[in-house]
């Protein structure tokens, strides 16, 4: 069973260009798979639609899985086995057909934090770097740890003002290496999924100031790394466990939901720019999805809040009235946007 496995990865990789943590969980899903509908070896070709029902019905009772890692799980099983029955030999015929288990999620909107959350995140990071700092001057404690744990404020502050201001999955901004940075254009190059490769810029004043300050830092420390992020521990490239563990922390002190994830970072730039009125094709190119649907799908929903500016601006009692050049605008670009969704 390893061997088709092995096989299977080695097309994803290759071919594919799917990145590592992706292959990292496809191995993990496809293992326990086969480990539970086949302990005894038995051969690829005879799996089919009893097998992988079974394991379904385990997922949701025993284990009690959400839908959403059902619906992951059966997209690996499904593209798995798509693959053995073309590339390996003992199948007859398709084991499973395209309208086999389409296993139904309930959407959910995603979460996302404000402007104003954004900041008071911001606020925490940049208010531990001045503590970190200021014990670093006074000669309190430990120099080296000071040192390490001015370093990590720092980098924390990059990298968070990183992802709330691009929308760069966390995987991406972690791969970031000096020689995808061009300081002169103020950009840098990211591999994204299926190693699609896009650029995003960094030309914003506050985010190229903390870019800046990090970089200094760096130099000063003979941090000669070629990632950008590298953690306090022998300046090792950072991981995503270790960003979300100090997330958390900077989360707890801004008293924020601590169920935010680096992920939600980039819904948060991806809701707020389209509320603020940017170019949904724009906002798609810049989050780097294959197409504008998927951006129209996760991210046009509207906060509480844009409802009650809504409410309160265009409301039959508002005692604000909007100019006539300001609704022939609104409704035209509303007008498009119906045409693009419709």
């Amino acid at each position: 069973m390893n061997e088709p496995l092995e096989r299977y990865l080695r097309y994803l990789e290759l071919e594919r260009g799917y990145a590592a943590n992706t292959l990292s969980t496809y191995r993990r899903l496809l293992t326990d798979f086969l480990r539970v509908v086949s302990p005894n070896g038995r051969r690829l070709g005879r799996i089919g639609r009893e097998e992988v029902g079974s394991y379904v019905l385990r997922l949701r009772g025993e284990r009690g899985n959400s839908g959403k890692t059902i619906r992951l799980k059966l997209q690996a099983i499904k593209s798995f086995l798509g693959y053995a029955r073309d590339h390996e030999k003992g199948f007859r015929s398709a084991p499973l057909g395209k309208n086999d288990f389409r296993y139904k999620v309930e959407h959910k909107e995603v979460e996302s934090l404000s402007e104003q959350q954004i900041g008071r995140l911001l606020q925490a990071v940049e208010a531990q770097g001045r503590q970190a700092q200021s014990r670093l001057h006074s000669g309190s404690g430990k120099t080296t740890l000071a040192q390490k744990q001015f370093f990590a404020c720092r980098r924390d502050l990059c990298l968070l003002t990183l992802l709330a201001s691009t929308g760069l999955r966390i995987a991406e901004a972690l791969g970031i290496r000096f020689s995808d940075i061009d300081f002169l254009d103020k950009s840098i190059k990211i591999i994204g999924k299926g190693k699609r490769i896009r650029t995003v810029f960094f030309d914003l004043e506050r985010l190229e100031s903390t870019l800046t300050e990090y970089l200094e830092l760096r130099r000063s420390l003979s941090v000669g790394h070629e990632y950008l992020f590298v953690s306090t521990k022998e300046y090792r490239p950072l991981g995503s466990r270790g960003v979300q563990k100090l997330l958390k922390g900077y989360l707890a002190k801004a008293r924020l939901s601590v169920s935010v994830t680096p992920h939600t970072l980039r819904h948060s730039f991806a809701t707020v720019t389209i509320e603020k009125g940017a170019n949904i094709k724009a906002v798609s190119q810049i989050l780097g999805h294959a197409n504008c649907s998927i951006t129209i799908d996760l991210y046009t929903h509207l906060s509480n809040e844009h409802l009650r500016e809504v409410m309160q601006l265009c409301n039959p009692l508002a005692s604000t009235e909007i100019p006539l050049e300001e609704r022939l605008r609104m409704r035209r670009q509303h007008l498009a946007y119906l045409g693009k969704t419709g």
